[in-house]
């Protein structure tokens, strides 16, 4: 798969986001204080309670991080529940999506989500965050990501034989990847 490793340092911080003592390089709270969205930690839970409940909150039920999974369970088939061990371990959730391009799918929204958290801290420092923008630039960034992805595998790549039906990204006639992800309402 053709993909640049500064893409794969998402992986890392996923990490962090759930070590005590670890940091999350500035993206955790400061003790005592709550999320943009208004999420906090439970003060009663031993720290390393507090940190896979960061980790959860950051990676999966925050704003941005929902938005990006609500735009993925919406292209899988409606029988599949999409669960953060499929995003956070690479396990595909079903069949119908290419375990090779799940992959990348998964590292597209994990880096889209710290991407869009990014977003909300700046937001937050110059005028407040408005969930609507926050959704919005939150699955632009995930947009972005797969369409980076697709023009890097060029007219011959292992990707050429997916058809149309793909949920995320199908192959053209000449063989180029387009981006097929559709939007919730």
């Amino acid at each position: 798969m053709n993909k640049k490793n500064n893409w794969k340092e998402v992986w890392w911080r996923l990490l962090q986001h759930g070590v005590v003592g670890a940091g999350g390089h500035g993206w955790p709270m400061k003790r005592g204080t709550a999320c943009p969205c208004g999420w906090q930690h439970s003060a009663a839970s031993p720290r390393a309670t507090q940190a896979l409940q960061l980790r959860e909150h950051v990676f999966w039920t925050c704003t941005e991080a929902s938005a990006i999974i609500r735009a993925i369970q919406h292209n899988l088939p409606v029988s599949v529940q999409l669960l953060p061990r499929h995003v956070w371990l690479l396990e595909q959730p079903c069949q119908t999506v290419r375990k090779e391009l799940w992959y990348f799918l998964c590292l597209a929204a994990l880096t889209a989500i710290l991407r869009a958290r990014g977003l909300v801290l700046s937001m937050l420092a110059r005028t407040g965050v408005d969930p609507a923008v926050v959704d919005t630039r939150a699955v632009d960034l995930l947009l972005a990501a797969l369409k980076d992805f697709a023009a890097c595998q060029g007219s011959v790549s292992s990707f050429s034989d997916l058809g149309q039906s793909h949920p995320f990204v199908y192959a053209r006639p000449n063989g180029s990847l387009a981006v097929s992800l559709q939007l919730p309402p």
